[in-house]
């Protein structure tokens, strides 16, 4: 053992000794005193047993902050550990999702968005990063069969880990957070079932090449749901039984060309849905009746 430290755990003991004794030696005289200072053997020995036990009750009380200070210090150095650990884990993902292997690329897709569930503190800065790469500018192979390029498919499994953490009885909702998705490209995305009842749902200037966008059964009770200036080329776009109670969805400047843009079953209970400034070039496909809080071009 170092000498150092071997003569300052020596000065420790030493000192806790000293401080016992001026415990037991305050204590005797402040009971002799009080007791009249008694001359009797057995008083002597009666004030002795109460000093000492006062001694060992203030031993006990030392030894109470002795144990809850090293518990909070165990406690800090395993929170600092965790950190650190997620920290490498948050690293590790992001450096597979940067891989240019898409079976690399979708192992980080997974490992991040099972990090998010677990930390709750940076669940945010976990869901910017997947929003991130769904915002980095790519073409699709449009001729492919059934859209299945392999960047498509990285991109769909992205949408889809964002939907299911946003449906009702996911076992980690994200949902109240805030996904922007401004100038994403995506050949195809399931976004069916998502409830959003507050934070941002962000899809302006999104590209939607060919493809298929489903948002069937959506239900928006609160937050804002933004497609302005999106572009929907030739692509499927559905909402069928989706459900508006609250909050907004605009699309200003939104263009859709050609495809198909069906509300088929959706249902206007609440809130505001804006296709007053869309660039219609087929026309949206609804169930017959009123549409309360839908406005038209």
């Amino acid at each position: 053992m170092d000498s150092g430290l071997l003569w300052s755990v020596k000065r420790h003991i030493g000192l806790v000794v000293l401080i016992g004794l001026a415990v037991f030696a305050s204590s005797a005289v402040l009971l002799w005193s009080a007791l009249g200072f008694p001359s009797t053997a057995s008083s002597r020995l009666d004030i002795i047993k109460v000093a000492l036990t006062v001694v060992a009750g203030v031993g006990g009380v030392v030894a109470l902050v002795v144990a809850y200070r090293k518990q909070r210090i165990s406690e800090s150095a395993e929170t600092r550990e965790l950190t650190k650990l997620r920290n490498e884990r948050f690293g590790a993902a992001c450096n597979q999702i940067g891989n240019e292997s898409p079976a690399v690329r979708l192992a980080g897709i997974y490992a991040l968005a099972a990090l998010a569930d677990e930390w709750t503190a940076q669940r945010q800065v976990c869901i910017d990063v997947l929003c991130a790469y769904l915002r980095i500018p790519y073409e699709p192979e449009l001729e492919s069969e059934w859209y299945l390029d392999a960047e498509s498919e990285v991109r769909l499994a992205i949408t889809s880990v964002i939907s299911r953490h946003l449906r009702d009885g996911a076992p980690v909702s994200w949902q109240g957070h805030d996904f922007d998705l401004v100038r994403a490209v995506l050949r195809s995305a399931d976004f069916s079932g998502v409830q959003m009842s507050s934070g941002k749902f962000l899809l302006s200037l999104a590209r939607f090449p060919a493809g298929w966008i489903s948002f069937d059964g959506m239900v928006v009770s609160g937050g804002e749901v933004w497609f302005g200036g999106a572009s929907f080329d030739g692509a499927r776009v559905t909402f069928d039984g989706a459900e508006f109670r609250a909050g907004r969805m605009r699309f200003e400047g939104a263009e859709f060309n050609g495809g198909e843009v069906s509300f088929r079953g959706t249902r206007f209970t609440g809130g505001e849905v804006d296709l007053s400034e869309a660039v219609i070039s087929v026309a949206p496909v609804f169930d017959d009746g009123e549409k309360p809080g839908l406005k038209l071009p």
